[in-house]
């Protein structure tokens, strides 16, 4: 999410491309000039440089704004962009993040994850609502994101199978086809729970917020809400974010057959790529650590 300082570094990058005018070495070099500063920035809290990722998503914000002010064709765009080599960079630091995650796995009890969860919401809805409250509740029990949850996403009762429901709006998609398309995921809890909580989020949260604004407005306090409510079996918080990491893994626990690959199975409930695994490999944050074994 951008920061108003991104913002305002962004109005006078576009300002400068529009002094530019027509002259073409200019552009390019105020691009090249500024891609330089963004890489080469450091964390404040850290003293550190960004990592790629964040870097990554920067320049696409800027991309976006650019288009949207200067248009699609703009040709600052063919210069502002990941490089070839910072691409190599990018997919090398992801693929040691990935790494680093299956090989330092974090402790969960699946009981008290749902069992928190449902308090939670039991207690938002009956004595005090809030709704970030209940958007964490529901994220922790659905694995969706908070802006799904809070906004764009369709949840209905699965005539097949009681203890799900079929959801659809899926954002971080370019299919838009794929993201209409309703699936089936499990609820962790009852599903009555769930779905009465998530009717009465939508009657206080304005649906036509985009991501952003969305974002602004209830991003902070959902964190503090699920990083106060949940915690892996170490007593470490638990991230909005890694919520979603969380209900792969306790429904993986409570719901897969034997003959279903974990990997296969998250695929399959956080919506990924029917074909492609690659993008399920990065939610393998915990491991449960209840006496129970899986069906």
């Amino acid at each position: 999410m951008l920061t108003p300082a991104d913002k305002e570094q962004i109005d006078r990058f576009v300002a400068k491309i529009r002094d530019a005018g027509s002259d073409k070495q200019k552009v390019r070099m105020i691009a090249l000039s500024e891609l330089s500063r963004i890489h080469r920035r450091l964390n404040p809290k850290t003293g550190e440089p960004y990592a790629p990722t964040t870097n990554r998503s920067l320049i696409t914000d800027y991309r976006n704004i650019i288009k949207a002010e200067l248009g699609e064709e703009a040709p600052v765009l063919q210069t502002l962009k990941y490089s070839a080599p910072r691409v190599t960079e990018y997919r090398q630091h992801q693929q040691e993040q990935r790494e680093e995650r299956h090989h330092n796995q974090r402790p969960l009890n699946a009981q008290e994850h749902i069992e928190r969860a449902v308090a939670l919401l039991n207690y938002n809805a009956k004595v005090r609502w809030s709704n970030a409250a209940a958007i964490a509740g529901v994220v922790a029990l659905t694995g969706r994101r908070p802006y799904e949850v809070g906004c764009v996403g369709g949840f209905t009762p699965d005539p097949a199978d009681a203890p799900r429901v079929l959801f659809s709006g899926q954002t971080k998609t370019r299919e838009t086809e794929r993201a209409a398309t309703p699936y089936s995921i499990p609820v962790l809890a009852e599903r009555d729970l769930v779905l009465d909580a998530i009717s009465r989020i939508r009657e206080a949260v304005d649906p036509t917020l985009d991501n952003k604004t969305y974002s602004q407005r209830f991003g902070k306090e959902v964190g503090i809400v699920a990083k106060r409510t949940f915690t892996d079996a170490d007593d470490k918080p638990i991230t909005p974010r890694e919520l979603r990491e969380a209900y792969a893994a306790v429904a993986y626990h409570k719901f897969a057959s034997r003959k279903i690959s974990q990997v296969q199975f998250y695929n399959e409930v956080l919506g990924h790529q029917g074909t492609d695994l690659n993008t399920s490999l990065f939610y393998f944050a915990f491991y449960v650590s209840d006496g129970d074994e899986p069906r």
